[in-house]
């Protein structure tokens, strides 16, 4: 059983601040605790209740440690909890990249972030480029709507023109080249912008691009910003 202080600090990592600090976030679900155990990155422990091992202690494939159900709600972040969760450590994936990457402006959904980190895992690409006011990558929700796939994509954070320069830059606008007219391309970074504002203006004029759009058939103004990711790995790499 983890320590009074390692629960006080685990509860505390409901803060983007004690996150920074402690460089730990929480993992739950014993779908991705299991793939979170099985991969090399690194985990300080695992916690799960009394009753979740009484009822699902055989599919867990790790060492784990117990605590109370009024102990595992203080560190659970979601409202109706499996029981079990991770706290793993902050990790720097070096991998090569795959031939396209997606980059991210200004995303502050949590669940698009999480969302569109899956959909990137899905079509094989294992990086996404995010500038710094994207949403932080170590937020629970964000990790919680990957379903897994954070463990199998590195996202980078930084300056987007000094990390885009020199890539063949797709940029999804509101008036752009019909994505249905291009051709297939082998390689390159799908860029999609602010939920609500889409892509900060000063970027497209500092950044080498092609603009592109996918064009619609109603009255919406915009789409989803996972939804367009989607669309458009669909178009681009499928």
């Amino acid at each position: 059983m983890p320590s009074k202080a390692k629960l006080k600090q685990y509860q505390q990592l409901r803060s983007k601040k004690f996150r920074q600090k402690y460089s730990l976030f929480v993992v739950e679900g014993l779908k991705s605790v299991n793939e979170l155990a099985a991969s090399s990155w690194p985990v300080e422990t695992i916690l799960c209740t009394p009753t979740f091992l009484e009822n699902y202690g055989d599919k867990i494939t790790a060492e784990f440690e117990l605590v109370s159900s009024t102990e595992f709600e203080a560190i659970s972040h979601l409202k109706n909890p499996q029981e079990i969760l991770a706290i793993a450590k902050f990790h720097t994936q070096d991998t090569p990249e795959s031939p396209w990457q997606i980059a991210l402006d200004g995303i502050n959904d949590p669940g698009n972030l999480g969302t569109i980190i899956r959909i990137a895992d899905w079509y094989g690409i294992n990086t996404i480029y995010c500038s710094s006011d994207t949403v932080e990558f170590y937020n629970s929700k964000v990790i919680q709507s990957t379903m897994g796939s954070f463990l199998r994509v590195q996202v980078i954070e930084g300056e987007l023109t000094e990390l885009l320069a020199g890539k063949n830059v797709y940029a999804t606008l509101l008036n752009g080249e019909n994505i249905r007219s291009l051709p297939s391309l082998d390689n390159g970074v799908l860029l999609i912008g602010n939920e609500a504002n889409g892509i900060k203006p000063d970027l497209l004029k500092t950044l080498k691009h092609s603009p592109i759009t996918i064009p619609g058939s109603g009255y919406t103004e915009s789409l989803n910003a996972a939804m367009a990711t989607a669309i458009c790995c669909e178009r681009l790499m499928g």
